[in-house]
């Protein structure tokens, strides 16, 4: 039977141990990592929109405070219908066409597509039909001149400028009820033909415009984009 000499070397040797500092160093490493993991996913399935910072009437003009953006996680219907956060400059100074809420996600349908009125300016609706304008082909924003016709149809007829430029503030249109069968509530609403134009003016020319209303009849002409 053989001898093992111990040597003063192996002797000494410490039993191993294990290093609870690094298994802890290890596991808060792969907590971290995890945890980092996690807010990605979450990041990454959350979208950028603007919503409202606070309640907000029919009518406002919107500024830089009313607004916010905010990361949600919603479908592609809802995203699509709302706001992202990288329209929020360009929606500054906007009026709201309907109410909102603090919180609420802005639509695109609450924009009003209508002009903002300056201090100084009065909104005017006149008569239209689509042989007096354009056929009726005009959109808020557009640039109109309206003329007056006195006397139609007689020798001394004449025909001048009223308001050689004003913007227009809103179109309306007649509506027209389709009939579905013989309860009213069930009759949906076509758009007709144009019916009424609303102007921006100032006081002098809502006077003007109100006077050749009465005084003639009134045509509008489509006017082209000012060149800058």
């Amino acid at each position: 039977m053989a001898a093992t000499t111990l040597s003063p070397a192996r002797a000494l040797r410490q039993p191993r141990h294990l290093d609870w500092r690094s298994i802890f160093g290890v596991f808060l490493l792969l907590v971290a990592t995890g945890g980092s993991l996690a807010f990605w996913t979450v990041s990454s399935d959350t979208r950028a929109v603007v919503v409202a910072t606070r309640d907000l009437p029919a009518g406002a003009t919107l500024s830089a405070t009313d607004l916010a953006v905010a990361r949600v996680r919603v479908d592609d219907t809802i995203y699509h219908a709302s706001l992202p956060a990288d329209e929020l400059t360009t929606i500054v100074g906007k009026q709201l066409a309907e109410p909102v809420h603090a919180h609420q996600l802005l639509v695109r349908p609450q924009l009003s597509n209508r002009p903002v009125l300056a201090p100084n300016q009065l909104a005017l609706t006149i008569a239209i039909s689509p042989e007096t304008a354009v056929g009726g082909r005009l959109r808020p924003g557009d640039a109109v001149q309206v003329l007056v016709t006195t006397n139609k149809g007689k020798p001394e007829a004449r025909s001048s400028v009223v308001l050689p430029r004003v913007t227009v503030y809103d179109v309306g249109y007649d509506q027209r009820v389709t009939v579905v069968n013989t309860d009213v509530a069930d009759r949906p609403a076509t758009q007709g033909p144009a019916k009424w134009l609303t102007l921006i003016v100032t006081s002098e020319q809502a006077l003007q415009l109100a006077q050749a209303r009465h005084s003639g009849e009134l045509d509008v002409a489509l006017l082209p984009p000012e060149q800058p």
